[in-house]
């Protein structure tokens, strides 16, 4: 017969011997039909009927990615499981046994399909476990088996949940049990994108909530996410993304943009916990709270999974067309992501403000036990008045500055603190309010009375450089110059990224005689956002109504010193410039 019918009773096939267990697969029967005049003439062999009474099933990966199933050792090479097509197909009471050490994955289900006249539920596999320590629970349904047409799609749903993450497919295989093709709406929801990692072996990064859909095309090991649209914090989010994982490491690649990037929501992104705005969402879905505490430091200490960069290769754009922030008068993103071999590149990564722009290039490299994080970074064209809310701006002018800086660190704060370069920033020319002035020049009665008359009047700015070279993550000042007409300001000190606290004195040099006058540099230090304020003791000649004058100041008037007596030249302005331009301001 060229239709020969097979049964096996007690069906054994065993383990590899690195695996405890030593069988793989057990089943109480299994019967089948096979038509065998196709496969002798080239074509593939095709079950007229398969039954399995009672299998249990063991699947078993390593870490290392050795598994269980791979008998001819070729590896995993991203393609799709084919199975022979069957006419029909029953299971009976299944049972099935995950444990992948690569995914920390562990589940047990059952698997059932259908008799009758294939108008049943058809096909179901549910289950549950842990995915990373996390709940995991899985529900994979399809339809009838009996009586199937091989040549027309086989329709399935499968809900899963893993942690807060919950991922909805539904769709068909081209062709019945054929899973190198398949096609379906994808749904995918949770508190952080970064959290599909052990679902699909991709290092996304760290995001607020999520919820996103598209058309998902599976075609082998080229997995296709088209129309993409869902939100990500309080951003919106659209694209086209792909992944080739017929490589040793998948290889993601696309484009995906916003309407409206939510600034706050790029937090996540270099280990800021979620915005405030979307921790109740993100606790919700399944977010530790722990997770979610407000940062101790500006910078953020939370450890960044670089370890995952060496399982993924990427080449991905993203744009904004609008950017929302509450702070900076942003108006445009953009990047792209190049990640290759463990090393991430971000060139250009640019941000438009309203009156100037932000752009450089970013780059973590993971290559290595210890990734080193480096930045050179260029601000062009900023017009300091666009960030001050007073009308009319206490302080007008052009800023340029540059930031070309490197250090070694599993997080933002700690590459921080072994930082090496330079930081560099210019206003080449500008206005300052005629009562900072003053106070900046020690006539202190004068510049109390205009700001006390709400006194709007300004005055030059000649020139202004803050240069400071970076080692072992301090930053000292080389050149601290702010030149105004009536008084030029000269500074020094350092500032610490490790502590992220300031040491700094600020001496003023008025240009014309003072009657109140102070004989002692202004100090700033401890913490960078709560600076202390005072004057250093030791050197001060007691002068009557410096405390009140002092608490009359704004943050600003705070930081332009009360000097020393007497003229002073002109700063040399174009000599500071030279300064500024020998590290790439301009």
């Amino acid at each position: 017969s060229f239709t020969p019918r097979v049964s096996v009773d007690g069906l054994v096939i065993g383990n590899p011997s690195w695996v405890k267990s030593p069988q793989m697969a057990e089943a109480k029967n299994l019967t089948f039909k096979i038509r065998i005049l196709p496969y002798l003439f080239g074509g593939r062999a095709y079950l007229p009927m398969l039954s399995i009474d009672h299998p249990d099933l063991l699947v078993v990966r390593q870490a290392d990615g050795r598994t269980n199933w791979d008998f001819d050792n070729s590896g995993d090479t991203g393609e799709g499981m084919k199975i022979p097509p069957i006419q029909h197909f029953v299971v009976r009471d299944g049972h099935l046994e995950i444990h992948d050490l690569k995914r920390r994955l562990t589940f047990v289900g059952t698997i059932n399909s259908q008799e009758n006249t294939g108008r049943g539920p058809g096909f179901s596999l549910t289950g549950d476990g842990l995915l990373n320590k996390r709940k995991f629970t899985a529900s994979v349904r399809g339809g009838p088996l009996i009586n199937v047409d091989v040549s027309a799609p086989y329709p399935f749903y499968a809900n899963i949940h893993a942690g807060g993450t919950h991922v909805v497919a539904r769709g068909s295989i081209k062709h019945p049990f054929d899973l190198g093709a398949i096609e379906a709406t994808l749904t995918l929801a949770g508190p952080n994108l970064n959290q599909l990692y052990d679902l699909t072996g991709l290092a996304l990064p760290g995001t607020p909530p999520y919820r996103v859909t598209g058309h998902l095309i599976r075609d082998e090991a080229v997995y296709t996410f088209q129309n993409i649209d869902g939100t990500v914090g309080s951003s919106d989010l659209r694209g086209d993304l792909k992944v080739d994982a017929s490589g040793k490491i998948p290889f993601l690649s696309g484009h995906v943009s916003s309407k409206v990037l939510d600034f706050a929501d790029l937090g996540p992104v270099i280990g800021a916990p979620t915005p405030a705005k979307d921790r109740a969402d993100a606790i919700a879905r399944g977010a530790k709270p722990s997770d979610l505490a407000p940062m101790k430091h500006l910078l953020p200490d939370t450890p960044l999974q670089v370890d995952r960069l060496r399982q993924m290769n990427a080449d991905v754009t993203y744009s904004a067309d609008a950017v929302r922030s509450r702070d900076f008068p942003l108006r445009h993103a953009a990047t792209h992501v190049v990640l290759k071999n463990g090393v991430l590149t971000l060139d250009p990564l640019s941000f438009t403000f309203a009156q100037g722009k932000l752009a450089g290039r970013a780059q973590i490299d993971a290559s290595r036990p210890v990734p080193v994080t480096s930045i050179d970074a260029r601000l062009t064209g900023v017009r300091l008045e666009q960030f001050v809310s007073s009308k009319p701006p206490a302080v007008e002018g052009l800023l340029a500055a540059r930031a070309k800086l490197s250090g070694a660190g599993n997080s933002i704060q700690k590459a921080a603190t072994t930082a090496r370069g330079t930081f560099t920033t210019v206003i080449p020319s500008g206005k300052i309010r005629a009562a900072f002035a003053e106070l900046a020049g020690i006539n202190v009665l004068n510049g109390l009375g205009l700001l006390l008359s709400d006194d709007k009047s300004d005055t030059g700015v000649r020139c202004a450089v803050a240069d400071f070279g970076v080692d072992k993550g301090v930053m000292t000042a080389r050149h601290l110059v702010f030149d105004t007409d009536p008084v030029l300001v000269t500074g020094k000190g350092t500032m610490a990224l490790d502590g992220e606290n300031m040491n700094l004195e600020l001496q003023g040099h008025p240009k014309k005689f003072r009657l109140l006058r102070v004989r002692a540099p202004i100090t700033l230090t401890g913490p960078v956002d709560d600076p202390r304020i005072g004057v250093a003791a030791s050197k001060a000649i007691p002068q009557g109504g410096l405390a009140l004058a002092l608490s009359f100041l704004s943050p600003l008037a705070a930081i332009i010193p009360f000097v020393d007596p007497g003229l002073a030249k002109d700063a040399n302005c174009a000599a500071l410039m030279a300064t500024g331009k020998q590290h790439g301001v301009r």
